[in-house]
């Protein structure tokens, strides 16, 4: 008879409350740290091991999976284990479940622990942090006050995640350096500071068909004894494809700001959740778009590359996956804005879900992967409700015309960039906002008279008719005369991000 196994899970609670639980962009980068340490160094000191143990098959962005030989060292984990997290991380609860099985093959055990820890999920942790009604209270979380700060009381979570945020893992893990702290931003205005409005993105991105592939290859991969090689590929993969977004977007930026412009210039950029397929950063609005592409991009490239690495009979393609991009005011609550990014990228996937690289539907005997996509939406509301409604309400006109022309795939976004160049390059010539300006106006116009509006684009037909060729406008004056979809908002909006005040 085999020696038995156990397959262990771990899912910390609640991730986006505790990480956007404030508006302070110190205490959201200490509680990303400390997610990341939970996952990685608390986990490897209580279960006595490293990061080159190969019984670890995840550990990244809040889910831990892990093999235990030993029945007793498994119960014994499983008691201390939570104890540790919550005592590190005040406010925190994790979530765990174990499933038993003999030999190498577990991949039918997946499941089964992942429904486990879904059911443990609806269980009703203790908190650690009760106190007496008539001890004083963080004014900002409710939590019992700890110490003050600038005469605010703050709690015993807010605390630790203000020391956490020292922590720079996260950011070395995006950038492949270890950063001056006087060059990190630790507060939105100085995100901001370096560009020309105030205006912020919030960037989620995560893979596409990862479910798929568990389900086909499984099997397969737990025979061979690959399945730690496999997730180590997928979190290399994102590791990688943020860096390279990182070299060639934000260093870009740095470079150039900080020697021409600014020398105090700090990084626009704070990653929150770098792990797994799963990627969320905090950016300074006018580099989000390109930043997305390139990570979608080189996503795909350093996926396929580490997958001819596994030994699978089928798949060798690689991954792709999809982002959502919420552009916000520095003021504008985070939390709300992550919700936003988490509906767009949502929204892009329900596109690819049915495209394959050829542009057909998915034949389902085949392993092939839909392409990469990315949507986009500027908030300009002061809350944010369901996208659906979102679009409904504010990117449609009495018309039927819809002014949400997401989510892109890849190409089409490059297509999309191509044109902001030729705005910019119109806008540089002709008394900076000309070019935006006429746009600007027919936009508004469709809202008001359709007519007038189609009017006013066969008039820069002929008084613009380089600018409209140049810019394929007739695409835009078909979506006004047929009421389909047009990108014109979305033209404007990514363009108007290079310009402004710290006021707009």
């Amino acid at each position: 008879m085999e020696n038995k196994k156990y397959l262990y899970g771990a899912a910390v609670q609640g991730i986006q409350g505790f990480i956007f639980e404030t508006n302070k962009l110190k205490e959201i980068v200490g509680a990303s740290e400390m997610i990341e340490h939970i996952c990685t160094n608390l986990f490897y000191e209580v279960v006595k091991t490293n990061k080159d143990d190969k019984k670890i098959i995840l550990g990244a962005a809040g889910n831990i999976k892990y093999i235990f030989e030993d029945e007793q060292k498994c119960r014994d984990f499983v008691r201390i284990f939570p104890k540790s997290v919550m005592e590190y991380a005040p406010g925190i609860n994790i979530s765990q479940a174990v499933v038993k099985f003999e030999g190498e093959d577990y991949s039918d055990k997946i499941q089964d622990l992942e429904n486990l820890l879904k059911a443990q999920r609806n269980k009703v942790p203790l908190s650690n942090e009760i106190g007496f009604m008539a001890l004083e209270r963080a004014r900002r979380t409710g939590g019992v006050a700890k110490e003050f700060s600038k005469d605010e009381a703050i709690d015993e979570a807010a605390s630790q995640k203000l020391k956490s945020a020292n922590n720079i893992k996260l950011f070395e893990k995006m950038a492949g350096f270890e950063p001056k702290a006087s060059e990190l931003s630790f507060d939105i205005e100085e995100m901001t500071k370096s560009g020309k409005n105030s205006w912020i993105a919030i960037i989620h991105a995560d893979g596409n068909g990862l479910g798929q592939i568990i389900q086909n290859h499984g099997k397969e991969m737990t025979q061979k004894g690959i399945f730690p090689q496999f997730s180590k590929a997928i979190d290399d993969a994102t590791k990688a494809a943020v860096k390279k977004a990182f070299e060639e977007v934000v260093l870009s930026d740095s470079e150039k700001k900080a020697k021409a412009e600014n020398p105090k210039y700090r990084y626009p950029i704070r990653p929150i959740v770098i792990g797994g397929d799963d990627l969320t950063v905090i950016i300074r609005a006018d580099l989000a778009f390109e930043f997305t592409k390139v990570f979608l991009s080189q996503f795909e490239l350093e996926s396929e590359e580490l997958f001819k690495n596994l030994d699978l009979s089928e798949y060798k393609q690689g991954l792709t996956a999809c982002a959502g991009i919420a552009y916000i005011k520095e003021s504008y609550p985070l939390h709300y804005g992550l919700h936003l990014a988490e509906q767009l990228c949502s929204d892009a996937k329900k596109r690819v879900k049915a495209v394959n690289k050829e542009g057909k539907m998915i034949d389902p005997k085949y392993n092939q992967m839909p392409k990469s996509a990315l949507a986009i939406y500027k908030v300009q509301e002061s809350f944010v409700e369901d996208l659906k409604i979102l679009k409904e309400r504010t990117l449609t006109t009495d018309t039927g015309l819809s002014y949400y022309a997401c989510p892109y795939l890849l190409d089409e976004a490059d297509n999309l960039s191509k044109k902001l160049n030729i705005i910019k390059e119109e806008t540089d010539k002709n008394d900076k906002s000309k070019a935006v300006g006429k746009l600007r106006q027919i936009v508004s116009e469709t809202y008001k008279d359709k007519s007038t509006a189609i009017f006013m684009m066969k008039r820069m037909a002929e008084v613009n008719s380089d600018f409209y060729k140049k810019m394929k406008l007739e695409n835009e004056l078909s979506a006004f005369e047929n009421n389909t979809q047009s990108q014109l908002i979305d033209l404007i909006t990514l363009h108007s991000f290079n310009y402004g005040n710290r006021t707009n």
